[in-house]
């Protein structure tokens, strides 16, 4: 009911902190009396929008209920947490989630400065993520750095269920291929450009390596991956001139006298070179030699990582949403521990400092939409500046 929202999530703040292409997304107070005093919750309210004069009601709450019956069976670290689907007081249908004060993971890689164990670390909890959902029979099919939330404990979580999709049920032994284009179109996989089935699992793959180069780069391989796309093209060429090796080939120490492994120039540049061999298995065109999520991390490189959040104190690194936290406490230094945040006297702080860098980057620099085409910005340098 209208009435269940803000009784047991609070009020909303008029003012959005996301914006998607079906949704607005707003933060909500909820204030708890406990034996130490009032204590302050924070929700994520993702208000979809209204339903299309030529939708049907059933039509309308059948798309939006689908996401959420999607995302609230899922509970993992570094998955979003859904926690209700309610109304508003105008009748309008309210997703409500955890809210992550970090910001979002393109908001950090515009931002710059992250050292390699922050980039490693970012990449395999988003890979942790994808594995989670893949043993769930979910694929998400629309992840990018926007999609990617911080909290402020150092984890990295996968959020906006929009385009996901269920490929396979827990009976189920065989998986159902996708169809449609869906995603944001720097991240989409070629053979989603192609009109036919698709595997939604290697869709994912595909998205994560791109990701891995923007967080390694701060900008895009190519705008899109087809072949009208000059530097798609090129990849594509060098890609097929140099096959992916074998997933065991990156596992073996190399022989004295063997050959390098040759790759295509878009991996070549990538560090540190044990990721090499990953990424160019990921960023397969060909989508059934591309890598499996169980293969990836299964990567030695990929297992090696140190997450900051599991190592505690040995971390190399201060994460990089803390870091974007100015003024709450945190060193500068890449070598002091991501450290966790306790205590509701924080919150006004760090909503303040989010709040208006958000701010600036929705009026300055992002345009939401599912097939966004990055071309504000000179030549490729589409996350920095």
């Amino acid at each position: 009911s209208a009435a269940s929202l803000t009784r047991k999530y609070g009020v909303c703040e008029k003012a959005a902190i996301g914006k998607g292409a079906t949704s607005v997304v707003r933060l909500a107070h909820k204030w708890d009396r406990t034996a130490a005093g009032e204590e302050e919750k924070l929700y994520a309210v993702k208000e979809f929008r209204k339903r299309r004069k030529a939708e049907t009601e059933k039509e309308y709450v059948k798309k939006l209920t689908a996401e959420f019956c999607i995302s609230s069976t899922l509970h993992h670290v570094n998955i979003v947490e859904t926690v209700d689907l309610v109304q508003d007081e105008g009748g309008r249908w309210c997703e409500v989630m955890e809210f992550c004060p970090g910001g979002d993971l393109y908001a950090a890689i515009k931002k710059g400065g992250m050292s390699p164990s922050e980039v490693e670390c970012c990449f395999k909890q988003i890979l942790s993520g994808v594995g989670y959902l893949h043993s769930q029979g979910v694929a998400h099919r629309d992840i990018k750095p926007e999609n990617l939330f911080f909290d402020t404990g150092g984890h990295l979580k996968i959020g906006d269920y929009g385009a996901s999709t269920v490929y396979r049920l827990p009976w189920e032994a065989t998986i159902h291929m996708s169809t449609g284009l869906c995603g944001s179109e720097p991240y989409i996989a070629p053979e989603q450009f192609l009109g036919k089935p698709y595997d939604a699992r290697l869709v994912d793959i595909w998205a994560c390596g791109i990701v891995y180069y923007c967080l390694h780069f701060q900008e895009l391989p190519w705008r899109a991956a087809q072949q009208s796309d000059q530097l798609y093209a090129a990849y594509a060429t060098a890609a097929a001139a140099t096959p992916a090796a074998p997933a065991h080939t990156a596992e073996r120490q190399p022989e004295r006298n063997a050959p390098a492994l040759s790759f295509p120039p878009t991996i070549s540049n990538l560090s540190p070179r044990a990721c090499r061999p990953l990424i160019r298995r990921m960023l397969e065109p060909d989508p059934r030699a591309r890598a499996s999520i169980e293969e990836v991390l299964g990567c030695a490189w990929v297992r090696g990582v140190e997450v900051c959040w599991e190592v505690g104190e040995r971390a190399r690194h201060v994460h990089v949403n803390a870091r974007a936290m100015a003024g709450v406490g945190w060193g500068s230094g890449n070598d002091a521990p991501c450290t966790r945040v306790r205590g509701s006297f924080l919150v006004p702080i760090i909503y303040v400092i989010l709040y208006g860098f958000r701010s600036l980057l929705f009026l300055f620099s992002r345009s939401y939409s599912y097939t966004r085409v990055y071309i504000s910005l000179r030549k490729l340098r589409l996350l920095g500046t």
